[in-house]
């Protein structure tokens, strides 16, 4: 692999470190027998899911850009870009929403 790659993804054994935004993997050997570690492994599943869902929102950005840019005036790809350009900036809302109400329920009134 490049060099210039292998500084942008590097994996460690806790997870991927994707130019420079690190995404864990949850450690499924926490204790569950108390509420804190179940709600340390929600915890972390959540951050899991937010870390792929950006990748993924990244993703659909730049072929959102590319399918807008490459549109050449035809008004069905311009509107296609514009769809999917939507489409992930809204998903990411509602992701990141998502997780800001999780949490905010887990330590209020279960921690």
């Amino acid at each position: 692999m490049d060099t210039k790659l292998k500084k942008f993804v590097t994996t460690t054994s806790l997870g991927i470190s994707i130019g420079g935004i690190e995404i864990d993997v949850p450690n499924f050997r926490t204790d569950l027998k108390d509420i804190e570690g179940v709600v340390k492994l929600v915890v972390e599943l959540l951050n899991l899911a937010v870390g792929f869902s950006v990748i993924v929102a990244i993703i659909m950005v730049i072929y959102g850009g590319y399918t807008f840019i490459t549109a050449n005036g035809d008004a069905e790809n311009i509107a296609k870009g514009g769809k999917i350009l939507t489409a992930a900036i809204v998903g990411m809302v509602i992701v990141f929403l998502a997780r800001l109400i999780i949490v905010f329920i887990l330590e209020e009134f279960l921690l």
